[in-house]
């Protein structure tokens, strides 16, 4: 509570009429703080990103089903549900419930219960023998119970400010844990596409080595029969060598996303799911994507909502120290007893009761006070000032991830292109080997750069599934409908079964 300040006697009358003008002027121009928080000062525009594979149609909640792959649909359930990093922000938005609930309960009556007991004189003793005009002060055992009620009349909305905030930042705690779905949802899909990919690259690269190695093998022949030249076995060399180097990178990336499946479901990262494993194919998604609106984005974005719910409690807080301004008027009510013997506690003359109004105030030294506004008015300044940073984010990234997507189906149109033409010239190239217009090694030279066209559209194809993963976690879609997070129980372990010693 605020300390009471009490004015010097200097005038009996004048003391009186300043502290009731004082009083009165204040009462009357009081203002709790803003009702409403300010407005962001970035207007969202109709679309967010454009495109020919765009449409401005509503963003799915569940769009990892597009991929139309049933492993990947039930992994991602798992990870709404056992991810850790999931878990950490469950709990943090039970605690934000739970500071929410306690500012509740401020708006009730406050109780307190003592009990005592000791040995020697009390105050009681010491003013009993004052009246008795006595030396000799009763000592001895001494008990006491008592009980104080206190509830606030919350004039000027202190406590109403404190629920609001309270109810704002358990907001934004939801916001977070939804933000935190977004995330586990898109990495999820992410490592399973790109163990799909690397898994598919990884094939074709095999099928290159195979192809470079029997090149190899017929330049050395022909080295051998005097109708090849040392250049062309080198150059062999050298094929062979480089397509060896690009499997290892490969199978290091389908293991690391194999491993990233395994920690974000919630195993260790030897435990990779077995149909992850066994993906050679990369799944693909033939319709446009869907945008929506860009008020819609803003809506769904978990970010942005949670930047919104900070601003309010930001501005509910400047309502709990304007009302620092104003007294603290309460209802106050309670009952003590103090006695020699614990059966005399009950008895009519040991207990004291009181009831009534209780007033609390700082006037006239509000400077701290006034301190404490400026600081909350410059923490919503702030708030807002996240706010609009959070909204441009949101839009900046939509736009982005929307031009990387239309980027990555351009190159991978020109891929599909040039490998349908690589597969023709190689198809050409057999048959004039056939007839017997073309050399072996001529024929050869056609698959490997066949193999090699196959490889960059696979590339390409990995890109695009990327930036299709990227798009949409930028759309804040996955956090709806999701399953309920199972937290754990602790469990208790002694200090020398535990893993980690401090």
């Amino acid at each position: 509570m605020m300390s009471t300040v009490l004015m010097p006697p200097l005038r009996r009358g004048r003391t009186a009429s300043f502290l009731s003008a004082s009083l009165l002027s204040l009462l009357a121009g009081c203002v709790t703080g803003p009702a409403v928080p300010p407005r962001a000062t970035v207007a969202p525009p109709a679309s967010p990103a454009g495109g020919d594979a765009l449409v401005p149609s509503p963003v799915p909640g569940r769009w990892w089903r597009l991929y139309r792959e049933p492993a990947l649909d039930a992994l991602v359930e798992e990870a709404l549900t056992d991810n850790r990093d999931l878990r950490t922000a469950a709990a943090r938005l039970l605690e934000a419930r739970a500071i929410l609930d306690e500012a509740r309960g401020e708006r009730l009556p406050q109780t307190t219960v003592a009990a005592d007991a000791g040995g020697g004189s009390s105050l009681e003793d010491q003013i009993e023998a004052a009246y008795g005009h006595s030396d000799r002060v009763r000592t001895g055992p001494r008990f006491g119970l008592g009980t104080d009620v206190v509830w606030e009349a919350d004039l000027f909305g202190r406590l109403a400010s404190s629920v609001k905030a309270a109810r704002a930042d358990a907001d934004a705690a939801k916001a977070d844990e939804d933000g935190v779905r977004v995330l586990v949802a898109a990495e999820v899909t992410r490592a399973w596409l790109d163990a799909c990919g690397h898994a598919h690259r990884a094939g074709v690269a095999r099928r290159s080595l195979a192809l470079v190695e029997r090149a190899r093998a017929l330049a050395g022949q022909l080295r051998a029969a005097g109708a090849g030249l040392p250049v062309d076995v080198a150059r062999a060399d050298t094929l062979v060598a480089q397509a060896e180097a690009a499997i290892p990178a490969l199978e290091a990336g389908r293991h690391n996303a194999l491993a990233r499946l395994a920690v974000l479901t919630g195993h260790p990262p030897t435990e990779s799911p077995a149909a992850a494993a066994a993906c050679t194919r990369l799944p693909t998604i033939d319709v446009p994507l869907p945008v929506g609106d860009g008020l819609a984005l803003l809506r769904r974005r978990p970010d942005v909502r949670e930047a919104e719910r900070r601003l309010a409690a930001s501005t509910a807080r400047i309502g709990v120290a304007t009302a620092d301004l104003y007294p603290r008027i309460s209802l106050a009510g309670g009952f003590a007893s103090s006695s020699h013997t614990p059966g005399d506690l009950a008895a009519r003359g040991n207990i004291v009761w009181r009831i009534g109004p209780m007033l609390s105030w700082s006037f006239p030294n509000i400077g701290a006070a006034r301190a404490r506004i400026a600081q909350a008015r410059a923490r919503e300044v702030g708030a807002l000032a996240r706010f609009d940073a959070a909204i441009l984010t949101a839009l900046g990234e939509v736009n982005q991830a929307g031009e990387d997507y239309g980027a990555a189906l351009r190159r991978r149109e020109a891929l599909r292109v040039a490998a349908e033409r690589s597969a023709e010239a190689a198809r050409l190239s057999r048959l004039a080997r056939a007839a017997g217009a073309a050399t072996a090694l001529e024929a050869l030279d056609a698959e490997r750069a066949d193999v090699a066209a196959r490889a960059a559209l696979a590339a390409a194809d990995a890109d695009v599934a990327t930036a299709q993963v990227v798009l949409f976690k930028a759309l804040g879609g996955g956090w709806e409908d999701a399953p309920a997070v199972a937290l754990p129980a602790p469990v208790r372990a002694p200090v020398s079964a535990r893993v980690i010693q401090p």
